[in-house]
């Protein structure tokens, strides 16, 4: 068991990728601190890892709120004493309805003539309540518990920090131009707490993963689905299982020379 007898702090575990990563830290022997906005959805995650005979603990809160995540992390200390890992995952992925239209035409458009003078309508229609709340949730929720598991990992002199980005860091989405700016940032501030804290023992680390079969693809249509495939060289969608192997890598004494690095299970998608 390649997690044993450590201490991990998974956010957005509810669901999707958060909660295929805790169930592959579980298996491993590592005691869970398990985050989602919704109560039910973390506890329900939570007593699937205690039924594996490993400790865990639901941890509701937004990340966002920064109050929020000082009082989660108190509990979760309350409840292990310890914390050797934490993964920031929690996000959100949210475009309108038009947005999805456009999308689409432009998309249809592109393949039948090889150009399109549409624009997708993004930016020039998004409210500043959708760009702050997708920032918040993906890079100030980043930050934030981040700040508060440094104070911890500092003063031991141990510990990897995960932060999950996204392919889009590096390619941008159409018609996401919030979550590509939040995922871009993770990137950035990976790299630069990389830096500033690797002489405390703490190795800070990201994943981008290409698209993804979870709960933020669910609204995406039939046949951009069989777009985004075409556009990747493995022919398929990565599996939830296929990043949590990547975070269990980052997390254990495996990836110990990894500092600062940006892996990206993406099947070909960006090279």
């Amino acid at each position: 068991m390649r997690l044993k007898g450590r201490v991990a702090l998974i956010t957005g575990a509810g669901s999707g990728l958060g909660r295929e990563i805790a169930l592959t830290f579980a298996r491993e022997g590592c005691a869970l601190g398990v985050n989602d906005i919704l109560p039910e959805a973390a506890e329900a995650v939570a007593a699937e890892i205690r039924a594996l005979g490993t400790g865990a603990s639901a941890l509701p809160c937004d990340v966002a709120d920064s109050g929020s995540v000082r009082e989660m992390v108190a509990r979760h200390m309350d409840e292990f004493r310890a914390l050797d890992i934490l993964v920031n995952n929690a996000g959100i992925a949210r475009m309108e309805a038009h947005v999805k239209r456009n999308c689409e035409a432009m998309v249809r458009e592109v393949i039948s003539t090889g150009r399109t003078s549409r624009s997708a309508e993004a930016t020039r229609t998004m409210t500043d309540e959708h760009w702050r709340r997708t920032l918040a949730v993906h890079l100030d929720g980043t930050f934030h518990c981040t700040r508060e598991a440094l104070k911890i990992m500092e003063g031991r002199g141990r510990g990897s920090i995960i932060n999950v980005a996204s392919v889009a860091s590096f390619t941008g989405i159409l018609g996401a131009p919030d979550y590509s700016a939040a995922k871009a940032g993770i990137v950035g501030f990976t790299k630069s707490v990389a830096r500033e804290v690797i002489g405390c023992g703490i190795r800070v680390n990201a994943i981008a993963p290409g698209y993804i079969e979870s709960p933020l693809l669910e609204e995406t249509t039939g046949f951009v689905r069989l777009m985004i495939v075409a556009q990747t060289p493995a022919g398929r969608l990565g599996t939830p299982a296929e990043v949590a192997a990547t975070a269990l890598f980052l997390a254990s004494d495996d990836s110990s020379f990894f500092v600062g690095q940006v892996l990206a299970p993406n099947g070909g998608l960006y090279m």
